[in-house]
């Protein structure tokens, strides 16, 4: 005989007939279909791997559950089945379970077999149904950026186990590029190891348009491979140089700490920014020039125009002044220094305005699914779940988790509210 869950039992001790929401007040909602229906029709091109005569509840039921759960503030399985227990009637009518309340294994069955890519290919088109701004991000005379990709990985802490069923597992590692205009994640590729991001860069950036984009990352991206591939499709590049490229590294420290030649830079192409952070002062200064004509090897980076130096200043913890220094190279002309400062700091984008939250609303690195494919396709319904509610924020001064919060309390008003606010 199988064995009944205790957080089972725990879950059917909670509710009882006076948890479900009134159907009369269902009857005054009136939700925006058009984002379910979309998904939905979408959804029909994920794989089924299922036999016909054992399939109890569609894909797309499942996956509209966990996205409306992932919006209510779940992390957890367990939460996302006292969320449908709590919300079934109100779920039945927009979502239509053909087979009545999936259970908790049901749900993890149907999001372990769905092809990764599949999913995050619907919640892309999804999503892009409702992003409306097409305006450049930066235009001037001889230089037009559409849009700023910025790239980096990511290690779900909580996602290794020493040994399951079906052996060791390893930590997940997703490798990710996002919007900077848009604020949405835009491809995924999930890797074995932090070492793989470096032939994973070419890869992942085939997986969107970056025509008249700029595209930053971190030093170990900052390989000839990935920057060929950029400017083959006509994008640009600014790359940190670090101990990954030594020898470069060396050439443009040296060049930067001749003063003459700092100084004939700083002249020509200088510019410098003083912001708050931390509490603290900062002062961000960028040195770019266009003389590269000494430089050892500089045709195996394929469109460089420039080279430069970036330099935070700011007083630490111990009441020392530090200075951080940087540097760089790119396919953008030095006179436009302004804008490559711009560039240098979206380089964080992907830290702050997705990893962040990941772990700080979504709480991935406490989440202890140890199934591999599962915890790819959380990951990137977690990030689906956020560009939603990045376009809300837009209307609230309410933080991430607030916003959360607020549709767990009241969760079919909230709901409307948020689906609104894609067509607006």
């Amino acid at each position: 005989m199988a064995r009944k869950s205790k957080k089972l039992e725990e879950i059917m001790d909670v509710f009882d007939e006076d948890d479900y929401i009134d159907e009369n007040e269902l009857e005054e909602l009136e939700i925006d279909c058009n984002f379910i229906y979309e998904l939905e029709t979408n959804c029909f091109s994920i794989t089924d791997k299922r036999d016909d005569t054992h399939i109890t509840h569609s894909i797309e039921s499942v996956v509209l559950t966990i996205i409306f759960a992932l919006l209510a503030n779940c992390n957890t399985f367990e939460q996302i089945y006292l969320f449908i227990f709590k919300h079934f009637k109100w779920l039945d009518k927009h979502i239509k379970y053909d087979n009545g309340i999936p259970s908790i294994s049901t749900i993890k069955r149907v999001v372990s077999f769905i092809n990764p890519k599949e999913l995050e290919n619907i919640c892309n088109e999804t999503m892009k149904k409702f992003l409306t701004n097409n305006e450049p991000i930066y235009k001037n005379k001889d230089l037009i950026i559409n849009d700023i990709k910025s790239m980096d990985g990511k290690t779900a802490n909580s996602s290794d186990r020493a040994s399951s069923k079906n052996g060791e597992i390893s930590k997940m590692n997703a490798m990710s590029i996002i919007s900077v205009k848009n604020g949405i994640c835009e491809a995924t590729e999930f890797i074995e190891d932090k070492t793989n991001e470096i032939p994973t860069g070419p890869e992942l950036l085939k997986r969107i348009n970056i025509e008249n984009c700029l595209v930053v990352f971190d030093a170990m991206s900052t390989q000839t491979e990935t920057i060929k591939y950029i400017v083959g499709k006509h994008g640009y590049y600014i790359a940190p140089v670090k101990g990954n490229q030594a020898t470069l590294e060396q050439n443009l420290k040296e060049y930067f700490e001749d003063t003459k030649l700092y100084k004939e830079a700083k002249e020509n192409n200088y510019y410098c920014v003083n912001e708050k952070a931390h509490g603290n002062s900062e002062k961000r200064e960028y040195i770019f020039t266009n003389d590269i004509k000494w430089l050892t090897n500089k045709d195996k980076w394929l469109g460089l125009k420039s080279i430069g130096v970036a330099k935070r200043t700011y007083i630490n913890s111990k009441e020392k002044t530090v200075t951080d220094t940087r540097y760089f190279i790119t396919n953008i002309d030095a006179s436009e220094v302004k804008f490559i400062g711009k560039g240098i700091r979206e380089e964080w984008s992907i830290e702050n305005k997705l990893h962040f939250y990941l772990d700080t609303v979504f709480m991935e690195d406490k989440n202890s699914c140890f199934v591999e494919n599962t915890q790819k396709n959380l990951n990137i319904l977690r990030k689906f779940c956020l560009s939603i509610l990045k376009v809300f924020k837009k209307k609230t001064k309410l933080s991430m988790n607030n916003i959360r919060f607020n549709i767990s309390m009241d969760f079919e008003y909230e709901i409307e509210k948020i689906l609104k606010s894609l067509y607006e």
